[in-house]
């Protein structure tokens, strides 16, 4: 075996030049084909330097191949750079030991990019990635085409939400309690705040603590139910406040995984009292009705009574004193009967046969002055103001029954209050004034009775209601009253005054359209 020195020792041999004679063109065929193939092995290390930098996400084994392919190019292109070395200088060793390299190189290579072959012949084919590409742009066109209608549906449900005039909320369970989440102008003017004061805050913010903890059961019970949830409910007790229709819809839960509700609330105070309105005109016309058929069917036996009483009576003679006495009772008693069935007719006789134009008041001093005579010795005081003469148009006479109607029942107020206190002040004020509307008439009757009772207060117009002590009155003086207003195209209002002070009491006014404001009307109409 020769030592290391021997293989070394290249003195004993020519170089690769002489073997091929020196001639010219032969070592420069050489030197250009390796010296090319050199450069082009050396210029694989770079791109792949190039494409692994720029592609990082590059798999371990794809490389690992890489590094072990520039390897091979740098060896490979290290031999032919000998095989130039060597045309001049016998570096045979050299060149054998470039030549294994570049072989381990390559066998290297070769194990590591063999098992990438499946993975590589997998790879779509440009004509694939053509396909592909042209599928993945009109997906991408088809996104942004629903993206485009997401937001114009969203920015018209924003709008909605906006606009509506339900007042609108969204509310976020929290832990504990319920907070508004977003809320629409439409509840802001509801309840007087800015955006910014409600959104974020509890229920019990904007109602009272029952209301607000009924609010959150509410939104617990349709959190648990799953499913929409609506209910009435005033939004107050005192009177005239206004009732509200809420609805709740649980929302989808989003991302968070927070609970949400959509709600709305809308007054329906109006619809509500139409509803009552409607329930107490059908219960006035059966009461109506009922007055009338209880008027015609007793009036023929109270007329039979007091005729046989009157015959009885003058059957007896002088002499049997209580005889006599009884039959008057007895007449007096179907007289005031009668009287009774002739208020009920008037009471449904809401439009007179007969009317004319009249001025007010002549009448209404004439009803006043039957008052104080009536009632000189019980000590009322009675005076009438007339700020400006006004017309009307109807029967004199109703409209007198109507004052006097009013009279009475002021007169029998401050008595009743007499009872109590008997230094109670005892005035009776009417007064003729021009309405706070244009073409208006208002005649009031104030007195100082210590006011309407609450108890009787929501129905004190209506037949049968009275706040007489049981068999002191029928319950009728008044809603005659109105009624005679309602045949002359007017009505009855009233109000408490001075509450708690000595010249408490109540003012009843009726109002009746100006004769003058009627001729214009039907000029106008003409």
């Amino acid at each position: 075996m020769s030592s290391p020195t021997v293989l070394t020792d290249t003195s004993a041999l020519p170089p690769f030049g002489a073997c091929l004679a020196w001639r010219p063109e032969l070592p420069w065929l050489h030197i250009a084909s390796d010296g090319l193939a050199a450069l082009a092995y050396w210029s694989v290390p770079f791109a792949l330097a190039v494409a692994l930098r720029r592609r990082r996400s590059l798999a371990p084994p794809w490389s690992r191949a890489a590094i072990l392919i520039a390897c091979l190019a740098v060896a490979a292109g290290a031999a032919h750079a000998v095989s130039i070395l060597e045309l001049w200088r016998p570096e045979h060793l050299l060149h054998g030991g470039a030549k294994a390299a570049t072989a381990l190189a390559a066998v290297a290579a070769a194990l590591a990019f063999l098992p990438l072959l499946p993975r590589l012949v997998a790879l779509p084919s440009a004509a694939a990635l053509t396909t592909v590409n042209a599928l993945l742009k009109r997906e991408v066109a088809d996104t942004r085409d629903a993206e485009k209608r997401a937001l114009s549906d969203w920015a018209r449900l924003a709008g909605l939400f906006e606009h509506l005039s339900d007042a609108l909320f969204v509310v976020r369970c929290e832990p504990g309690r319920f907070v508004f989440e977003t809320v629409n102008p439409s509840f802001c003017r509801l309840f007087g705040r800015p955006s910014r004061a409600v959104e974020g805050a509890s229920p019990d913010l904007l109602l009272e603590a029952e209301a607000a903890a009924e609010l959150e059961r509410r939104f617990a019970a349709c959190l648990a139910a799953g499913r929409p949830l609506d209910w009435d409910s005033p939004a107050g007790s005192a009177p005239g406040a206004h009732h509200w229709h809420t609805v709740l819809v649980p929302l989808p839960v989003g991302a968070d995984g927070v609970p949400r509700l959509l709600g709305s609330l809308r007054d329906v105070t109006e619809l509500r009292r139409l509803q009552t309105d409607l329930v107490e005109q059908a219960r006035r016309a059966t009461i109506t009705a009922m007055c009338a058929g209880i008027a015609h069917e007793m009036s023929q036996p109270v007329n039979i009574i007091a005729l046989w009483a009157d015959r009885a009576r003058r059957g007896l003679d002088d002499a049997q004193v209580r005889p006599r006495r009884a039959m008057d009772i007895v007449s007096e008693q179907t007289r005031r009967l009668g009287a009774l069935l002739e208020r009920m007719r008037d009471l449904v006789r809401d439009t007179p046969e007969e009317v004319e134009d009249f001025g007010a008041a002549p009448p209404l001093a004439a009803a006043v002055a039957v008052a104080r005579r009536a009632w000189a010795l019980e000590g009322l005081e009675i005076s009438l103001e007339v700020s400006t003469p006004l017309s009307l148009c109807g029967r004199i006479s109703q409209f007198e029954q109507a004052v006097l109607h009013l009279l009475s029942n002021a007169r029998e107020a401050i008595l009743r209050r007499r009872q109590a206190d008997p230094d109670a002040p005892a005035r009776i004020v009417v007064r003729l004034e021009p309405g706070a509307v244009s073409g208006t008439a208002v005649v009031s009757v104030r007195d100082t009775g210590g006011g309407v009772p609450t108890s009787v207060a929501p129905h004190i117009l209506e037949p049968f209601v009275t706040s007489k002590d049981p068999g002191e009155g029928t319950g009728l003086g008044l809603p005659i009253a109105a009624g005679i207003a309602r045949g002359m195209g007017g009505r009855v209002s009233w109000s408490n005054v001075a509450s708690g002070q000595p010249q408490a009491g109540a003012v009843f006014r009726l109002v009746f359209p100006a004769a003058v404001a009627e001729a214009a009307v039907k000029e106008c109409a003409a």
